[in-house]
């Protein structure tokens, strides 16, 4: 299974063998994918080809299936390890939330490599032990995204290995980077483990197979590039609705209001988006679940969906004339949560 938004599907000229002037990547995922390996690896080839590299890693929680995020950038002389959100070429994620969850990263014209392997937090789970699931189905795949199915193309390496699956995403990388094939051969050669080494090399020309669909998605954002600013998260609303303007019937602009939709159950009361709202809209209630308590200083930042360890957050925007409409169906909801906490 693969997906691109916005691609027609068809290949354009091959890319440039132009030496890179400079570059930043992202790869993320969760712990026990590769994600470090993955970086280390990608360097390597940076390193070969002359680059000055800066990486950087947080993985505090990776053994317990936590966030693993990576930062690789690259250039005739790099001082800062951190890409700045909005400035990543590429995007390589290994799990399909924490994919989405990095988009603030990426360049309007930049490439996001997807898996669609999901890895839901047990907080999500209406039944630890059966892992029966309340989580949101795989959606419309956002633009700039190249959702991939790393299991299917893989094949029974993975089955094996699962960590294997995610070289695909590292062939279809080298696509998009002017290093000869053999440089990308010869890093895996020498950071993956002998045991798996002969599945990760197939897993990689798998990857690299699918350079049609590849060099499609990657023309494509660049020809919509100049009519964004940017790529937002939330891939349901427009760029015009995601700025708070929203065209009428009529041709005039109408005012759109930011909102915080909570989902309940997915919240476990970890405070993070109570202390890191600039404007202190978020506060917890008596049961330690997050509440939209002051939606008049919203700014629509999106930092809470951004940092929520569990997705239990979405940020969207209402007409102005319709927000008193919503305002009492979130407290309705918090007060019947509240008398019956089930």
């Amino acid at each position: 299974m693969s997906g691109v938004n916005g691609s027609n599907g068809k290949a354009p000229a091959g890319t440039s063998a132009a030496r890179l002037v400079a570059g930043n990547l992202v790869v993320v995922g969760v712990g026990g994918q590769g994600v470090i390996l993955a970086s280390n690896l990608v360097s390597q080839v940076l390193l070969d080809a002359g680059y000055d590299v800066k990486k950087s890693e947080v993985h505090g929680m990776s053994q317990r299936g936590g966030t693993v995020v990576s930062h690789v950038r690259f250039g005739p002389e790099v001082h800062s390890v951190m890409v700045e959100p909005g400035s990543a070429e590429w995007i390589v994620a290994f799990e399909w939330e924490e994919g989405l969850r990095s988009l603030s990263y990426l360049k309007p014209n930049g490439v996001a490599l997807v898996s669609t392997e999901r890895r839901i937090p047990p907080a999500a789970m209406l039944d630890h032990r059966a892992q029966s699931l309340e989580y949101p189905a795989l959606g419309e795949v956002p633009f700039g995204v190249f959702a991939l199915d790393t299991f299917a193309v893989a094949g029974d390496a993975a089955a094996a290995v699962p960590a294997i699956a995610q070289t695909v995403l590292l062939g279809a990388l080298s696509v998009l980077l002017p290093f000869p094939v053999e440089a990308w051969q010869a890093a895996i050669d020498a950071w993956v483990p002998r045991k798996a080494l002969a599945g990760n090399l197939s897993a990689f020309e798998r990857g690299r197979a699918l350079a049609p669909e590849v060099r499609a998605a990657a023309a494509a954002a660049r020809a919509v590039a100049p009519r964004l600013e940017k790529i937002a998260p939330s891939a349901s609303l427009s760029p015009a609705a995601q700025n708070g303007v929203n065209p009428s019937r009529d041709g005039a602009a109408e005012r759109l209001l930011p909102m915080v939709r909570i989902e309940r159950s997915w919240c476990k009361g970890c405070d993070i988006c109570v202390a890191m709202c600039p404007e202190k809209c978020l506060v917890l209630d008596e049961l330690d679940v997050a509440v939209f308590a002051r939606p008049e200083r919203c700014t629509g930042c999106q930092l809470c969906a951004l940092l929520c360890p569990d997705l239990a957050m979405d940020v969207f925007r209402v007409p102005a004339d319709e927000l008193a409409d919503w305002l009492p169906a979130y407290e309705e909801d918090r007060v019947r949560t509240t008398a019956d906490p089930r």
